[in-house]
C-alpha cells in the first residue's frame, strides 16, 4: 500500500497572520508532492517541514500545481514556486492546472522576472527547464492522472471568478479539497464518502459582527460553519479538516463548536504544517 498523506501547508486567508500563511495543501504519495493552490510562503514551509522531519520530500520535487483560482492568497506564491526550487536544484518544469487565465499569469510572471532568469541562467549552476511553467487550462472532469493519483474538478461558486474544487484519488483513499465556494448543489454528491474532506469555512457566530457589505459578500461567496455542518452530514467524510479559516475572533475550539453543533464526525481545525495520514 502507498504511503499517503496530507500535509497543510497554509491554512490562512487573504488576512495576513503571525501563524498562518495563506492557502495551500499537499498531498504526498510514496513521497512524491502534488501540490494544491500557492499562497505566500509554502516553499519556506515546505523548507521548514523537512527540516523539522514532517516529510522526507523537499522543495525541488514540487512539479505538479492545482490552483483552485486566481486569488492572490491561492497563487501570489507562483513566483516563489517557480524559481526558489530551481536554484534549490529542480530539473524538470512546473505543471501547473487551473482556471481559464492562468496561462496569462505565467507568461506575465516569466516577463516581470526575465532579468532574474537571464543572471541566474548565465551566473549561476541552475538547470535548463527549472523555472519554466507548462500551464494546462482546466474544465470540470478528470485533468490529471498518473500511476499515484487521478484528479478530478468541480466548478466552485466562488462569485464572478472561475474557481474549482478537487478530488484527489489514490490507492490509499480519496481527499477532496473545496478552495473557495459557496455551497454548491453537486458538491455533496460528487464528494461522498471521501476519506478527506478540506473545506474553507467562517464563523456564524461572528458573521453578525461584521459590516453589512461584508456580510454581502462572504455569504455569496464563503460557506458558514452551519452550511458546512449540513454539507458533511451528506458527504459523511471520515475527517474534515477547517482550512482558509476566517475567525474574526473566535477560536479554533469554538469555530469546531460551531460545525459540530449540525455534524458529529470528526473535525480538526488545522494549522500550517499539520500532517494526517490519507487511510484511517
Amino acid at each position: 500500500m502507498s504511503r499517503a498523506q496530507v500535509l497543510i501547508l497554509g491554512s490562512g486567508t487573504p488576512n495576513a497572520e503571525a501563524d498562518r500563511v495563506s492557502s495551500g495543501v499537499a498531498i504526498a504519495i510514496d513521497d512524491q508532492p502534488y501540490l494544491f493552490d500557492c499562497g505566500h510562503g509554502l516553499v519556506q514551509r515546505v523548507v521548514q517541514a523537512h527540516n523539522e522531519g514532517l516529510i522526507n520530500w523537499n522543495s525541488t520535487q514540487l512539479t505538479r500545481l492545482f490552483l483552485t483560482h486566481l486569488h492572490a492568497d491561492h497563487s501570489v506564491g507562483l513566483p516563489d514556486l517557480l524559481f526558489t526550487p530551481w536554484i534549490h536544484g529542480r530539473a524538470e518544469k512546473l505543471v501547473a492546472y487551473g482556471p481559464p487565465g492562468l496561462a496569462h499569469m505565467a507568461q506575465h510572471l516569466l516577463l516581470a522576472y526575465q532579468e532574474n532568469i537571464r543572471e541566474h541562467r548565465a551566473a549561476h549552476p541552475t538547470t535548463d527547464d527549472g523555472y519554466q511553467i507548462d500551464v494546462r487550462e482546466i474544465g470540470e472532469g478528470c485533468c490529471y492522472r498518473d500511476e499515484r493519483i487521478e484528479v478530478r474538478a468541480l466548478r466552485a461558486d466562488h462569485g464572478n471568478l472561475a474557481a474549482f474544487s478537487y478530488k484527489v484519488s489514490t490507492s490509499a483513499g480519496t481527499v477532496v479539497i473545496s478552495g473557495d465556494t459557496k455551497p454548491v448543489p453537486a458538491f455533496a454528491g460528487w464528494a461522498r464518502g471521501c476519506d478527506i474532506l478540506i473545506h474553507e469555512v467562517y464563523s456564524s457566530s461572528r458573521f453578525a459582527d461584521l459590516p453589512a457589505a461584508w456580510q454581502r459578500y462572504h455569504a455569496r461567496v464563503h460557506t458558514s460553519t452551519v452550511e458546512l455542518a449540513a454539507l458533511a452530514r451528506q458527504v459523511q467524510p471520515r475527517l474534515l479538516l477547517l482550512y482558509h479559516q476566517l475567525f474574526w475572533g473566535s477560536t479554533r475550539a469554538e469555530l469546531i463548536a460551531e460545525v459540530k453543533s449540525g455534524y458529529d464526525g470528526a473535525v480538526v481545525s488545522t494549522n500550517d504544517l499539520d500532517v494526517f495520514d490519507i487511510m484511517g
